[in-house]
């Protein structure tokens, strides 16, 4: 799945390659879960997204949830292993939610804040920005790991972490 999400971003990661990108950093996060109604991932960037939410059950839900800042409208979603439907929903004039069982979904080349909540949740983010990670409470809860940089796996925390910033190393 993550050779999959990688060459996914072969596209927005060379559109990303014209601005000055010094200082972007690498988010990514793997088979991430948290509570219901609680976000795995709250991320703000600067920069591009590109995730997979599956519940692995399609009588349980997923969403995602992005504010589309400077309105590039260059976000979206769709299905994937055969799931039932993904419906899209516009919130307001900048925020659309995305709800299913097994979706793609994407925010490139724009500031965006967006919400992940569900499990199996795969997200790689290229750019400038923060971000607020939890996983599943609990003793030997498998709730996911996730990565800065191209660094070290750290499993998620159990409760919600401090905004963690995005950035190149150094």
């Amino acid at each position: 799945m993550l050779s999959l999400l990688l060459a996914a971003l072969a596209a927005p990661a060379t559109a990303l390659a014209l601005r000055d990108s010094a200082s972007d950093g690498t988010l990514v996060v793997q088979n991430g879960s948290a509570p219901h109604g609680v976000p795995v991932v709250t991320l703000v960037i600067d920069g591009t997204a590109i995730g997979h939410v599956s519940s692995g059950s399609p009588d349980q839900l997923d969403w995602v949830v992005i504010d589309d800042v400077n309105n590039t409208n260059d976000i979206g979603a769709s299905l994937t292993n055969g799931a039932p439907s993904l419906t899209r929903k516009t919130i307001s004039d900048t925020e659309t939610k995305f709800t299913g069982s097994d979706f793609r979904f994407r925010a490139a080349g724009g500031v965006y804040k967006i919400w992940i909540y569900g499990s199996g949740v795969d997200v790689f983010a290229v750019g400038q920005g923060k971000v607020t990670l939890q996983g599943t409470p609990g003793a030997g809860a498998t709730d996911g790991q996730y990565s800065f940089n191209g660094g070290g796996w750290h499993s998620l925390p159990p409760i919600p972490s401090d905004w963690l910033p995005i950035r190149a190393a150094g």
